[in-house]
Formats: structure tokens, sequence, C-alpha cells
């Protein structure tokens, strides 16, 4: 069997004398450089060589290979010690070769692992039916924090819940309800990679709510990667029943990443133009999340039963199978956001208690 090799990112010399031999020789083929763990799990290969030190190495990626179909063999420096070995091992590769070794002792390393070639699978004890929620809008100011934020302690008076701020840009959870901006979510992505016992250290305890922060860099720094935030709802997912997750606008949100919850609620401000802005988002998540559970809240609705029937209607009439639900204005919602606090007014607790049913009610 001549294997496909995949060559995670490194700045040693023995992927280029492995390439050249290959090339010259032949013995197997290298189908790609890889550059990130999002490409190491989308790209087809039979081994992934990987160094101890690569930046996207960790035991999660290890395994989403292995269930990918693919192998994965750790390449590490002798003079880096048992400790270079060691963290290879850990991670859960399937076997390890020196950086020194020759081109032909790397093909026959590689043809060894494939002969022993090993499939992960995941036991039926480790599945989880945790819910995973996303919310998500058309644009910044329709209230979709408010919304996870309120969705989430309504369903943590019930079940465990734990609300994770996942917005790229503009991430505001932890202002709302004044939490530390440390630990957060970039502490709880690094936990969920690489030591998942240690998770609980980067969630927040808001009364009986869990909340993980958003990026401390208010978005400015780098962008937290779909396998990142995969792993973080998996890891998220063994520790509480429901996850909710605030993403901020839905054209900052990679499409991928919204098809990894079980329902996405759709917030729009309850004006002309916002309820216009709300069709068009929910039509575009339907897209992208077809087959999917998908819901649309109005935020603060034109007063009146008539007028409040026409937006109900128009959304209807555009996206007839759309459940809606509508979240009235709350004159304490301003003073408990610049409280920090969790306090809403009795209509809107009683909307967003009605919305956590119907939410939970289309996963069931």
């Amino acid at each position: 069997m001549t294997p496909d090799i995949a060559l995670a990112a490194s700045a040693r010399e023995w992927p280029d004398r492995l390439h050249r031999f290959l090339l010259d020789h032949g013995g197997g083929r290298i189908v790609d450089r890889v550059m990130s763990a999002e490409q190491a799990v989308d790209t087809s290969f039979d081994v992934l060589l990987i160094d101890d030190v690569c930046s996207f190495l960790s035991p999660r990626l290890v395994t989403d290979v292995k269930i990918a179909g693919g192998e994965v063999v750790g390449v590490f420096a002798p003079e880096d010690g048992s400790d270079a070995k060691r963290r290879l091992l850990e991670c859960g590769i399937s076997d390890v070769i020196e950086t020194e070794a020759a081109p032909e002792e790397f093909i026959e390393k590689l043809r060894q692992t494939l002969t022993h070639r090993s499939v992960t699978e995941i036991e039926d004890g480790d599945a989880t039916s945790t819910l995973s929620i996303a919310v998500t809008g058309p644009s910044e100011g329709v209230g979709m924090t408010e919304v996870a934020i309120g969705l989430a302690r309504s369903l943590s008076t019930q079940i465990g819940t734990v609300l994770v701020d996942m917005d790229p840009v503009w991430p505001s959870v932890a202002q709302r309800i004044d939490l530390r901006l440390h630990p957060n979510i970039r502490t709880a992505i690094d936990h969920s990679l690489h030591s998942p016992d240690r998770l609980a250290e980067a969630i927040h305890d808001v009364g009986e709510l869990r909340v993980v922060g958003g990026r401390a860099d208010g978005g400015s720094g780098s962008p937290v990667s779909r396998h990142e935030s995969v792993a973080l709802l998996d890891a998220l997912g063994v520790v509480a029943d429901v996850v909710v997750a605030d993403l901020g606008p839905l054209m900052h949100v990679e499409g991928g990443l919204i098809r990894e919850f079980d329902t996405v609620i759709v917030v729009g401000a309850g004006g002309p133009i916002g309820v216009a802005r709300l069709i068009r988002t929910a039509a575009d998540v339907l897209t992208v999340a077809h087959g999917h559970s998908v819901l649309a809240a109005v935020n603060q609705p034109r007063r009146g039963s008539f007028r409040e029937a026409e937006t109900l209607g128009e959304i209807r009439s555009a996206l007839p199978d759309l459940p809606v639900v509508t979240l009235p204005f709350d004159r304490k919602l301003a003073e408990a956001a610049w409280n920090g606090e969790l306090s809403l007014g009795r209509a809107l607790r009683r909307a967003i208690d009605a919305m956590a049913d119907v939410v939970v009610g289309t996963l069931v």
C-alpha cells in the first residue's frame, strides 16, 4: 500500500527531506501541507505526520483525525528528551519517530502504523444528549445578548445550563452581568483541547447559571476557529444539559458553525426595518442550517395588538413554517444592564420562559 501523507506545518528540516525522498524514490504521496486543525480534519489522507511542538496539536485533533479514518504519527527531536515523546503519547497519537530518522525509516513507520490501523469510535456511554442553542440576528443592537442571557437564565432554573459568549466582534455578556474578563472563552478553549478536567476553572457561577465570558480583546485579536468552537461546545456538553451560545450577528458567523447547534434563535427588532432584516436573516439561517430547528424572536414589537398582529403576519407570510415569539419592552432591563444584574420585568420574564418552552419543545 502506498500511503497518502499529510505533513503538519513545521520549522524543522525533516518534512522537506522526506518530501524530496518520496518524489525521487516513491513509497508514499504527500497530499497536503497542513496549516491548521481545521485543514487537518477536512483533508483526506491515510497518515498525518506532526511535530510535538506544532501549535495546533491537541488530543482533540488526534481524536478527530482518527474518527475521520486517518492515523497520526508524532515526530520529536531526540535532544528534547523524554518530555517531547511523552507529550505526543499523551495526545493519543498512533506512534512516534525521531526527527533524525532516515526517510526509509519514516516510510516503514507509516506502513507499520497503517497495518495496525485503529478506528476511534465514540462509545455509547460517552455520547451526550446536551441541547445546544445558538442566538444570532441581523446586526448588533437588536437584543441578542439579552435574549441569550434571559433564555439561559430561564433554563438554568430547571436544568444544568451554560451560557457562552461566542460573539467574534462585540462580546458583551461579561460586561452585561458584571463578570471578570478572565477567565474567558480563550481559557475554556485551551482547557477543552488540552486539559478537559480543568474546564470548570474557566466557567463563572452566577447563581444557578454558569457562564463562559467572551474574548477579553474585544474581538480585535485572532479569531476563534471553528475547530476550537466545536471542541468547546463538545466539552461544555459534558458538564451541562443545555449550552446557550451568543453568536453575535449572523454576518460574522461561519456557516459551518451554525450547523453545530440543535436550534438557532434569530432575534430582530420590532420595527418595519427590523422585521424585514429579521425575515432575511432567518431565511439565510434556514438555508445554512437546513433540517435544524429555527425560531424567530421579535424584540420590542410596536405596541398595540393590531400592530403586533401585522408584524407576526408579515413574518409568517414570508416564512410560514417558522415559529415566532414576541418579547415585550421592559423598563427594568436598562437599569439591570447598568447594574450588571439578571433581573427582568414580569412580562419579559414570562415571554422568555415561554420561548424556553418552545425551544425545548422543538428539540425533544
